[in-house]
């Protein structure tokens, strides 16, 4: 069973999975960073003093999409962040490169094989348009990583109490193959409830699927869109493996 641990007074909690590491942050461990790249810089020092040493970071220009990016053997990167262009999907095989995603209420998941890690930005977009399923299918095709092998933390997102929505995310969930969607209630969707069932419907082990509780929106140590608008800050989630 997976293990969350909070490091006290750094906005940092931390899930080891065998080699690997998922590290997710509340929007305290990014003091004053408001883009997605001010926010991923200021991982960096974290991710050193969590890895031992410091790790490049790849991060995409995120879009509500389903493009996912594969980084395989580049050469050598400087310890430093990259963006790799549009996607919302990370996967790597590589050790000590870290995959990080930058959140504001959209979920954070992370997904760990034995020597392939993936870090996805899930909005209902994305979720929608399958981005799990899409991640977990490239694992199985270019990595032979089969879902049953797999374990998944899903970070903290916005939660149903904060989450009404419109009619063109009703519409989307009315033409869902589970539907009506156990995650939806009126107006109101779970979307870390959503995440869940859909890695379980894939084959990943429910005891191997760790959902961090809270909601973005609840939380002041968050950062939240559908609370602050366009104020909003960001915090960032990251996965890497270590030596096998």
């Amino acid at each position: 069973m997976l293990m969350a641990e909070n490091l006290a007074q750094s906005g940092l909690t931390t899930v080891p999975i065998g080699s690997a590491m998922v590290v997710l942050a509340d929007a305290t461990a990014s003091p004053g960073a408001r883009t997605a790249e001010e926010t991923v810089r200021s991982a960096l020092p974290a991710l050193a003093k969590v890895a031992g040493r410091a790790l490049p970071v790849l991060y995409g220009e995120q879009r509500h999409t389903a493009v996912t990016f594969v980084y395989g053997q580049h050469g050598p990167l400087p310890a430093t962040a990259h963006r790799v262009g549009v996607c919302d999907a990370l996967i790597t095989g590589e050790p000590y490169v870290a995959l990080a995603v930058v959140t504001a209420d959209c979920l954070p998941v992370a997904l760990v094989g034995r020597d392939v890690a993936a870090m996805v930005h899930a909005g209902w977009r994305g979720l929608a348009a399958d981005i799990l399923g899409r991640v977990v299918r490239r694992l199985a095709l270019e990595f032979g990583t089969a879902p049953e092998t797999l374990a998944a933390v899903i970070g903290v997102g916005v939660g149903p109490c904060h989450y009404p929505v419109g009619q063109e995310v009703i519409d989307a969930l009315a033409g869902h193959p589970l539907a009506p969607c156990p995650w939806q209630e009126g107006d109101r969707v779970d979307l870390g409830a959503w995440a869940a069932a859909r890695l379980l419907a894939l084959g990943v082990p429910a005891p191997a699927i760790l959902r961090i509780p809270g909601c973005t929106a609840c939380s002041p140590s968050h950062a939240s869109h559908r609370r602050d608008g366009t104020h909003a800050r960001r915090q960032w989630s990251a996965v890497y493996l270590g030596e096998p």
